[in-house]
């Protein structure tokens, strides 16, 4: 099969806003470009349309006074259509709509069911490109939110606008994200999310729940006008294949586009699809004759195969074939390429006989002693045993397939079957358990090439670090990565990729650098030292060219570790300014330091040299007999004795 898009094909493009007055500056300039987008559009197809709805909030409290505040869940302004005066008279008087809420949370999803259901009302073409742009400021209330307004009801999956604006709102509750989902994927719907980049997590996170949606930034003068074409070129570019078989048979497609995978086809050229019918088994319906449709996921028009099922050919019918054939030793009808022996024969060919069976039956034998043919557990015909047993193999059915090594108490790895007592691994795998892989491709980092980073050795499919006797050079991690030398080299391999996130999209940067299986977290400055972090142990920082320092850390989560996370603080770092003052002043108090610690040592020294001289003049000046005392010097202390004082004597009493 080969597919490429239709020049011109149907093009729906709603336009959905919250008309909350936080928005107010917003919807100004989204309308404004309402007209460009419609021109710019025009240029691609001559067949697009273009809606206008807008959203609030449920109108009651606690979520709205309704008394002070005005609001509303949905309103319908302008049906689609290609008439430029009453689109571009929907986006002014759209900027006249103002209501107001007290939570931040808004009625995204009861808009949004409204819009995908309200088929009539809104004007969906059959066979179109349906694509509904929602604009807001903030995040969306989910299923069972609406039961603090009294909305109990879950939503009912069916169109209720009155005088186009959506009356059951305070009856409904807000439907799951769910059944968002189910509803866009049954009506063939992109969505996508312009969003304030302080509620990118809530809206980033529908993009893995909910099929066909897309979340950008909104910014002050947001550039719809490219966004709505880029996602349209993306739309239309790529392809998603289903089809509708009967449960006995099985259809495979060559490359992979079905619902789990996309293909994309490049610079106009069709993209080629081979397919592989199977028909597994007969129908069980005595029914003959189907009808399959293969085709695009979004558009109706389907590749139709009429088929017709053969189960029994000719030559199966009664009254066929050749009777004691030479093809069968003359001993059995010859029908369909193989013999039917007549009965006392036996075998492909009918060349063993019924009489001779005793010694075939010891040909089936693996010795002598053993006591029954085939080991017991198969059929001997023409002296070779057939049909052993289920769980057992080999020419005499010797073997028990379930008697192989089992790691982890799972037979041959779950990874081969075991059959004549050995384990057949599947490509890839070496025997004799099927454990563990013949190369080291489980041992090199996501986008990296080198085993373990050379830094240990990869056994069975994992890293053993090596060893050092300095706690420095000693790497551990899966990848024996976590250390300096591997995590100076990690970085530089991540941070071109890393700077692409901080400041692209994810999907740009995994086709730029050819990523995959990458999980890319942005997170603020103080985040990224929070604990929920631990398991990334490794930092990296990248000095840009005007100097200043992107930061980014990874890991490997335990769950996968063929999974990279990194996560990239969403701002960049300032370089270190030296404070020169604390550097002048640090090196003279340091030299005036020095001098005082000098001076105290030379005065110490002095007066030791000179204690040691006197001590050594007054002891050669006494040995010579000399009094070198000073005869003017007297002691300051005199003493005076009592002479009424007698030591030793005491009163009886102890005075």
């Amino acid at each position: 099969m080969s597919y490429k898009p239709a020049k011109h094909y149907p093009l729906d493009i709603y336009y959905l806003l919250d008309s909350s007055e936080s928005m107010k500056s917003y919807k100004k300039d989204l309308c404004d470009q309402g007209v460009q987008i419609y021109e710019q559009l025009s240029q691609i197809t001559n067949n697009v349309r273009l809606g206008v709805g807008s959203f609030v909030e449920k109108p009651s409290l606690p979520y709205v006074d309704i008394i002070t505040q005005t609001s509303y869940a949905f309103k319908h302004h302008q049906s689609l259509t290609n008439d430029l005066t009453l689109f571009t008279k929907a986006l002014e008087d759209l900027q006249k709509v103002a209501g107001s809420n007290n939570d931040d949370p808004q009625a995204d999803l009861d808009a949004l069911l409204q819009a995908m259901i309200c088929t009539d009302e809104i004007g969906w073409r059959n066979n179109s490109h349906r694509i509904i742009v929602a604009s807001t400021d903030s995040t969306y209330h989910s299923a069972g939110d609406g039961k603090f307004v009294g909305a109990i009801k879950p939503p009912n999956i069916k169109c209720n606008l009155i005088n186009n604006e959506y009356e059951m709102a305070l009856t409904y509750d807000y439907p799951s994200v769910s059944k968002i989902n189910k509803v866009a994927t049954e009506t063939n719907t992109m969505i996508i999310f312009a969003a304030k980049p302080d509620v990118e997590n809530d809206y980033m996170a529908l993009e893995k729940k909910i099929k066909n949606v897309k979340y950008v930034k909104l910014l002050a003068k947001s550039d719809v006008v490219n966004m709505i074409l880029d996602e349209y070129k993306n739309l239309v570019s790529s392809i998603q294949i289903e089809a509708s078989i009967e449960p006995f048979m099985s259809l495979k497609f060559e490359p992979d586009c079905t619902v789990k995978d996309k293909c994309f086809y490049k610079n106009d050229e069709p993209l080629n699809i081979s397919s592989t019918l199977i028909f597994n088994s007969c129908p069980t319906d005595d029914k003959y004759s189907y009808d399959v449709k293969i085709g695009p996921v979004s558009i109706e028009e389907k590749l139709t195969l009429h088929l017709e099922v053969i189960c029994q050919c000719d030559c199966e019918k009664p009254g066929q074939g050749e009777n004691n054939s030479s093809q069968c030793s003359n001993a059995g009808i010859y029908q369909c390429g193989i013999c039917k022996c007549n009965e006392n024969s036996y075998g492909d060919t009918c060349n063993c006989m019924g009489k001779s069976i005793t010694e075939d039956l010891e040909k089936c034998k693996t010795n002598i002693d053993d006591a029954k043919p085939c080991s017991g557990r198969g059929t001997c015909r023409c002296g070779k045993c057939i049909k052993c047993e289920e769980g057992f193999s080999g020419d005499f059915c010797e073997f028990d397939d379930n008697s192989c090594e089992r790691p982890g108490g799972v037979l041959c790895s779950g990874r081969g079957i075991c059959t004549y007592g050995k384990c057949q691994c599947e490509p890839h795998w070496l025997p004799n358990d099927c454990r563990c892989p013949d190369n080291d491709d489980a041992c090199i980092a996501p986008h990296s090439k080198e085993p373990c980073y050379g830094r240990g050795d990869c056994v069975c499919g994992q890293c053993v670090c090596k060893n050092t006797t300095s706690i420095t050079d000693s790497c551990v991690g899966t990848y024996c990565d976590e250390c300096a030398e591997s995590a100076t080299k990690r970085c530089a391999e991540l941070e071109g990729y890393a700077y692409c996130n901080f400041n692209d999209n994810k999907t740009i940067c995994d086709e730029k650098y050819n990523f995959t299986d990458t999980d890319v977290i942005l997170v603020n400055k103080t985040s990224i030292h929070s604990s929920a972090w631990y398991m990334a142990k490794m930092w990296c920082e990248q000095v840009l060219d005007d100097g200043r320092i992107l930061v980014f850390r990874y890991h490997y989560p335990k769950s996968s570790s063929t999974t990279m996370r990194l996560i990239i603080q969403d701002e960049l770092d300032m370089p270190a300014v030296a404070d020169i003052w604390v550097t002048v002043g640090s090196v003279i108090g340091a030299m005036v330091l020095i001098g005082i610690i000098t001076l105290v040592a030379w005065k110490f020294l002095v007066d030791f040299h000179d204690k040691k001289e006197y001590e050594k003049f007054e002891k050669d000046s006494t040995a010579a007999g000399y009094d070198v005392r000073n005869p003017l010097y007297q002691p300051p202390a005199t003493s005076f004795p009592n002479p009424a004082y007698r030591a030793g004597r005491y009163s009886h009493n102890g005075v």
